[in-house]
Order: structure tokens, then C-alpha cells, then sequence
């Protein structure tokens, strides 16, 4: 596994980076590596920022630190009982860096998806050491998870320890092949309290639709399986509830909307998406096919909380999501709840709400043909079509 992440390094692929990593660092917890080999691989990752390099945002330290924000997360409560000197050390320069990257980013747009949510929304590694500190001040204990390991906790305190070697960061890649998680979109209400929970769902989500890209199929299906890996009520699943109707977002954490602002939020991330846009498109067509009637309603639920929206939204971000919905529309029999759009039909030519649905409609006609999308408008609706 080892020499894995060594190919993966050389090649930039970092979410498989990520992952391995985090892998490493629950073999810690069942002490078949030593706690010491894994903080020398964070260090390496950290190594470009710290000292005299601590105040130099870039593309590649933003990447290595969140790599090792990512281990650390995982590996925290293990690495604890060397003393909480060492952990927080670590922190202490994941803090620096993550103030001076806030500062230098401070008035940066080009990468806020929504611009009436709060700037530091858009701060993905601010985002992430506020999760890191949650964790910390509870012990570093993560609940959301299994821990099948542990009914083995008797064996592997018998196992032997073992040293890898020293990690070698690459120095010539382009900055556009550096990876930071994106912007996760908030498109229902979500409880509060589950903040750390929801990000570690999230996550597993996240690198589930990055290392499957080039098999939606099976993406789909994986992704559907992923709350079993909760522990009890971590989640509420409707796919499996006797009565998903009474699931409600607000009250706990639902895996379908989870899914869904994942997706959504690799759609629009800034400046570009990290893959094809089709590719979300025909992840969410095999995501509703698996489960046609509660997939429908999350995701639309989700476009109706993102057209709500549309005034705040980055126009690019606005525009592939016209793309989306046109070609996700296009699969279903056109069948949509038009009944919704209606309330533009009074709005000014020029407002962001009301574009958005001329242009998706006439890329609907484009798909298909005028008197197609006419018939299927509500009568209110059809001036609508450009």
C-alpha cells in the first residue's frame, strides 16, 4: 500500500493520496503502524509550510495541508496517547497556514459558489479546522463511523508495529493538478449539532464520486450502499424507511440530500469542475433509476432550493446547472413540476430567476423539439419559452 501512495504521489492523484492516507492513519489505531511513522508522513506533507515558508499560499500547500488535516482527523485519537504536545504542534501550523490563506483569500469571488452565504463558506480549510477542533474537543472519538476493529482489540494489541518509509512530495506538477476538497452546498436544513458527523458522511460521499468517476454505475451504486457504513442512527436512510415521507432534514441527518449536495456541489465548483459535466448529469440519472421515486424528490427538492437561489448564484455556476437540468429533464419524459415556474412568468426579462428558466427551457427544445416542451408547460408557462 505503501508503494501505492509512492505512484499516486508521482502522478498527482490526490484523493487517492487522501485515502491511503487515511487508511494508514486507522492502522495506527490498531497499532500495526507506529504512531511515530505516521506523524512523519504529516510532517512531510506540513513540511513545505512550516518556519520561514509558513506565510506562502499556494495551490500546493493548500493541497498538502488539507491532506494532512484529512490524517490527522482520523488519527487524532490514537496519536493522543503520545501526549497532546504532539498533535497540537501539528496544529499549531496548520492554524498559521490556514489564517494566512484566509487572509490572502479574503476577497477572492471567483470561487463562491452562493455570494449571500457567509465568506467563510468558501473557505474550505477553515471550514475543515473548525471540524478538526470539534473532533479535539471531544476527545478526537468520531461516532459516524464503524470500528470493526475494535472486536479485535485483543489481537492487536499483540501485533507487531511497523515502519514505512520516508515520503518524497512531488515538485513539478502544474498548480491545476493540486486538489482541495470543494465548497459543500447546503441546500436543506440540517441539525446543528451534527456538523461533524455530516462532514464525515460527506466525505466518504465525496471520494466515492471522485475514484468511480469513469463507471457511473457502479458510482451509483456504491454510493447507496455508503450508510452502511454508520453506526446506528447516525443517518436517516429513506430507502429503507417504512415511512420516508416522515423523514424530515431538519431534525436529523438525511443520506439522500447528503448525496445530493455532494453532487450539486462538485457541479458547481469554482473556477471549474473537477470532471466532465456530464458526468454529474448521468450520475444523477442512474442515482434516480436505482430508486425512481425518493431520488426524484431529493433531487428535486435540491434544484428548487438551488432556483431559489439563482439571484446569489455565480453565473457560471448558474449556467451548468441550466445544462443539468436540461439533460436530467430530457431523460424522464420531460415530466417536471412546471407548476412551480409559474410565479416567473410575472418577473422582469432581466432577472437572474427568470433567465435561468428561458435558457433551460430553450436547451429542452433543443433536446427535443418546441411543440414537445409547449405541450408538457402549463398553459401560464408557455411564454416562458424563448
Amino acid at each position: 500500500m505503501h508503494g501505492v501512495l509512492c505512484k499516486s504521489l508521482i502522478k498527482g492523484d490526490w484523493c487517492s493520496v487522501k485515502v491511503i492516507m487515511r487508511f494508514f492513519a486507522l492502522q495506527v489505531a490498531t497499532k500495526t503502524i507506529s504512531a511515530s511513522t505516521l506523524l512523519s508522513m504529516v510532517d512531510t506533507f506540513l513540511k513545505p509550510v512550516a518556519g520561514q515558508t509558513a506565510g506562502v499560499v499556494t495551490a500546493q500547500n493548500s493541497c498538502f495541508v488539507y491532506i494532512a488535516m484529512t490524517t490527522l482527523l482520523w488519527a487524532g485519537q490514537a496519536l493522543k496517547e503520545l501526549g497532546s504536545g504532539e498533535l497540537e504542534a501539528r496544529l499549531s501550523v496548520i492554524e498559521q497556514y490556514v489564517d494566512v490563506h484566509g487572509k490572502v483569500n479574503a476577497d477572492n469571488t471567483l470561487t463562491t459558489v452562493l455570494h449571500d452565504a457567509p465568506t467563510k463558506g468558501a473557505d474550505v480549510l477553515a471550514y475543515m479546522l473548525s471540524i478538526m477542533r470539534a473532533v479535539a474537543d471531544d476527545g478526537w472519538a468520531i461516532d459516524a463511523v464503524c470500528a470493526p476493529y475494535t472486536m479485535f482489540a485483543s489481537e492487536f494489541a499483540q501485533a507487531t508495529q511497523h515502519e514505512l518509509p520516508a515520503l518524497e512530495l512531488p515538485v513539478d506538477l502544474p498548480a491545476s493538478s493540486y486538489y482541495t476538497l470543494p465548497e459543500f452546498l447546503q441546500l436543506v436544513p440540517h441539525p446543528s449539532e451534527y456538523t461533524v458527523r455530516r462532514f464525515i458522511m460527506m466525505d466518504f460521499i465525496a471520494d466515492t464520486v471522485i475514484q468511480l468517476e469513469g463507471n457511473r454505475k457502479d458510482c451509483a451504486k456504491y454510493l447507496m450502499q455508503i450508510h452502511g457504513l454508520c453506526n446506528e442512527d447516525v443517518c436517516s436512510v429513506m430507502t429503507t424507511a417504512q415511512h420516508p415521507e416522515d423523514v424530515d432534514p431538519e431534525t436529523s441527518l438525511v443520506f439522500e440530500y447528503m448525496v445530493a449536495e455532494v453532487l450539486f456541489s462538485f457541479l458547481t465548483q469554482l473556477p471549474e469542475s473537477q470532471f466532465r459535466e456530464m458526468y454529474y448529469t448521468s450520475l444523477a440519472i442512474e442515482l434516480r433509476k436505482a430508486e425512481p421515486q425518493i431520488l426524484a424528490n431529493v433531487l428535486e427538492t435540491a434544484v428548487d432550493n438551488i432556483v431559489a437561489r439563482i439571484p446569489s448564484m455565480d453565473v457560471e455556476c448558474s449556467n451548468r446547472l441550466s445544462n443539468w437540468l436540461a439533460v436530467y429533464i430530457s431523460n424522464f419524459g420531460y415530466q417536471w413540476d412546471w407548476a412551480k415556474w409559474e410565479s416567473a412568468v410575472s418577473e422582469q426579462d432581466d432577472t437572474p430567476r427568470r433567465r435561468f428558466m428561458q435558457e433551460t427551457l430553450l436547451k429542452l427544445v433543443r433536446l427535443s423539439y418546441l411543440d414537445r416542451i409547449k405541450l408538457q408547460l402549463p398553459e401560464s408557462c408557455v411564454e416562458l419559452v424563448p
